[in-house]
């Protein structure tokens, strides 16, 4: 089975993707397929062996006027293109019909003067055509309009008609299935007054061509609207691949060659000047600078990098230029992968949406029922109770409000609400540095009741640093610490390490070329070596028994109390005399008291993971008040306590982390969020992606998942209400009470401004992330 998304041309509505997902869900090889109609893709797990592009090509275009894009160039390129193209094809038909419908517009013009007593209107203004020796006669007036009108309708709505009659063939109805239905009927029976007039003799029937032309225009003017709309809500996916550098200058047989980026291979040696784009990812090997990755990770302040550190492609290089080698070029880089998680996260359903498209599905036929329903009440039931004033023409009226009811009866907003707001959050995230993988995990973010923290890495910053450093005789602590740093900086275990540093940074002058013999290290205890005359012992109570060098008390008491507080004594002797202790943990990241506290004032339960011991546990989770801690945890447990947290709180379990141990753990959360600073595993298993590591995008994170939903709501709120509302209003239940009819012009207008209005909320999100 593979997995893969395709733009598809000719998706306008939400019964549009209904109606693609079972075409091609048919199929057989084919196990999944999810249509997002706002960004206008599907994306479909088939079995290759079993269906080709072809057959899915054909699948898509045998129920409507769809196209599915079949494309070796990028998505970027050649998709955009034919949407660009599409766009152009309607804006063009839709300025034919709007000219063809001024005399329409003049005509709705003197009706609506003539109503308000401004002027007197002749029913018939231009007389009649006479045929000698026949009583036949055509109205002069509704001939013109019937000229005029049918090819605005036909030619002007060609692709609604054509898209209906595809549905029909399929078994199905769409959106255009109603628009057709509509446009049809007020043309059929107006043609019919014009060229059968005596069949509606008794009742003075009446032409409403311009209503069919139209809801023509309007329903053009809104797909225009509504598709310029999708643009901007979309064009997240745009901005991220607008940041790609174009080419690379490259080191080739020692001489420095400018090539276009998709020349650039692993392993190349790559020169970047002050201003220019970092073309891939890679490692600096020569030179450093300041480099702006805001574009990546969403942080402002530009980083300083140097040889041995990692640079990510299309981060800007501001202030030197320096040499680095590419480790990940085309769709490995970070970039690239930050664009297909985003589009696979737009292409995913959140839970909410699920109830809009099962309303969306039985939409179409409830609205055709109603409809029917609705003329023949008007035509045959009305009369009798009484409901219509005998001056008025209830088959034209019956027919009037029939159109109206399919016009205005739009699920195209309701298809809308959730994905436009779910395309703009995941997108604006992006270009903050959050990766939602899936929609689901944006949906419930804000329902977080308990959130579980790895410590190493998560919580800390990783690494161990010297917090305390006593010895027996202060007076003497710079000639301890060159000691110290003598023999540690031959060593490369953290705790060395962290004691090297300790020892740069806190003394006058370090004698960098003392000479160290005998150096070794001892595996699970530390290590020695002879600098001068004097033979330096480092490392832990192990180390001094074997040694046989006496704890001095004092130190000795300090060491117990320090271990108590979750850090690692390390002690340090000189000729077998016991001299001094460093004191070693793992440091608080700076954010993380401030990022739990605020956690907390959500409600939410902080629970903090570590296979530390219980002191080093206990430590931290004191300095942050986290409401509780399990120590000395195996990487298999760690998934098995949020089992049991989420069976014991029946809420939303979320878990940070970022290392190889953590990854079960994140996958068995219901929410898993993987800090980008750590493993390709963790990151793989999570839901969510913080590409920086900071724990504020944990905060902007759940305040992400409030605005999106908040807007979700809002969209749908008005999708429901503006049909509940509508469709009554439309049906004439004011008629009887008040003679006020919803007009189809008035309906179709009403109907484009439904689904643009909830684009358009939809795209208000990017000012609120």
């Amino acid at each position: 089975m593979v997995k893969k998304t395709f733009p598809v041309i000719g998706i306008h509505c939400a019964a549009c993707k209904q109606l693609l997902e079972k075409s091609v869900g048919s199929l057989d090889g084919v196990s999944k397929v999810h249509v997002n109609f706002a960004t206008e893709n599907i994306t479909i797990e088939f079995d290759e062996t079993k269906v080709s592009n072809g057959d899915l090509e054909l699948a898509v275009s045998s129920v409507g006027k769809y196209r599915l894009i079949i494309e070796d160039q990028p998505k970027d390129h050649h998709a955009k293109m034919l949407k660009q193209d599409e766009y152009k094809r309607q804006l063009k038909i839709f300025r034919y019909v709007l000219l063809g419908s001024l005399p329409f517009f003049v005509i709705m013009l003197l009706m609506f003067l003539s109503q308000l007593g401004l002027i007197e209107l002749d029913h018939k203004p231009l007389g009649k055509i006479m045929f000698s020796g026949s009583d036949y006669e055509i109205n002069l007036f509704f001939l013109i309009q019937f000229l005029i009108a049918t090819p605005l309708v036909f030619l002007g709505g060609r692709d609604i008609f054509v898209s209906a009659y595809n549905a029909l063939r399929a078994r199905t109805a769409n959106m255009d299935s109603l628009i057709a239905l509509g446009t049809g009927a007020a043309w059929l029976f107006s043609t019919i007054v014009t060229f059968v007039p005596d069949a509606f003799s008794e009742i003075n029937a009446d032409v409403f061509f311009e209503a069919a032309v139209f809801i023509i225009l309007f329903i053009l003017l809104g797909r225009l609207l509504e598709a310029k709309a999708k643009g901007q809500a979309n064009d997240a996916i745009t901005k991220l691949l607008e940041l790609q550098a174009k080419d690379a200058t490259v080191i080739r047989d020692g001489i420095e060659v400018r090539i276009p980026i998709e020349q650039v291979i692993v392993g190349d040696i790559i020169v970047v000047r002050p201003g220019e784009k970092i073309p891939v990812d890679g490692v600096i090997t020569e030179g450093s600078s300041t480099l702006n990755e805001s574009m990546v990770t969403g942080e402002s302040i530009p980083v300083t990098k140097s040889a041995g550190d990692q640079v990510i492609g299309s981060t800007i290089n501001k202030t030197s230029s320096f040499k680095y080698k590419a480790e990940k070029v085309g769709s490995d880089t970070m970039l690239a992968q930050i664009i297909q998680l985003v589009e696979e996260a737009q292409g995913t359903t959140a839970p909410i949406q699920k109830l809009a498209d099962q309303v969306s599905s039985v939409f179409v036929p409830i609205i055709i029922l109603i409809s029917i329903t609705a003329l023949v009440f008007w035509l045959l039931i009305a009369p009798q109770l009484g409901l219509i004033y005998p001056e008025i023409n209830p088959l034209r009226l019956a027919v009037y409000i029939a159109v109206t009811i399919l016009i205005i009866a739009c699920p195209c907003a309701l298809g809308l609400a959730t994905p436009t707001a779910l395309m703009v959050g995941t997108g604006k995230a992006a270009s903050k540095g959050i990766l939602v993988k899936n929609a689901q995990a944006l949906e419930y973010a804000h329902k977080i009741d308990t959130l579980i923290f790895d410590k190493t890495g998560t919580l800390t910053k990783g690494f161990p640093e010297v917090k305390e450093f006593i010895s027996i005789d202060s007076s003497k602590n710079d000639e301890i610490l060159n000691l110290a740093h003598a023999v540690e900086h031959l060593s490369e275990h953290p705790l060395s390490l962290a004691i090297e540093k300790y020892a740069l940074a806190n003394t006058k002058s370090i004698d960098k070329q003392s000479k160290v013999n005998d150096f070794k290290m001892l595996e699970g205890l530390g290590v020695e070596g002879k600098v001068g005359k004097n033979s330096v012992s480092i490392g832990n109570a192990k180390l001094m028994n074997l040694k046989q060098v006496s704890i001095q008390p004092e130190l000795g008491k300090k060491s117990e109390e320090l271990t108590r507080l979750g850090m690692t004594v390390i002690y340090l002797a000189v000729n077998n005399n016991h001299l001094a202790i460093f004191a070693i943990a793992d440091t608080i990241k700076e954010e993380s008291k401030e990022i739990i506290e605020k956690i907390k004032s959500f409600g939410i339960k902080t629970v903090m993971l570590t296979g530390d011991n219980e002191g080093a546990a206990n430590y931290i989770a004191r300095s942050l008040s986290l409401d509780q801690v399990y120590a000395d945890v195996l990487p298999a447990e760690k998934s098995q306590i949020v089992s049991r947290l989420r069976a014991e709180k029946g809420g939303i379990v979320a878990m940070v982390g970022d290392g190889i141990n953590d990854a079960l753990a994140l996958a068995n959360a219901d929410i898993g969020i993987a800090l980008g600073t750590g493993t390709d595993i963790a990151i793989e298993a999570a839901d969510i992606v913080l590409i920086k590591g900071n724990l504020r995008k944990v905060l902007q994170t759940i305040e992400l998942s409030n605005s999106t939903l908040r807007v979700v709501k809002q969209n749908l709120i008005w999708a429901f209400s503006y049909n509940v509302l509508a469709i009554p209003l439309a049906a004439g239940i004011l008629f009887p009470f008040t003679g006020i009819l919803l007009s189809p012009v008035i309906a179709s207008a009403a109907m484009a401004f439904s689904s643009v209005s909830v684009v358009l909320n939809s795209i208000r999100l990017k000012g609120k992330i």
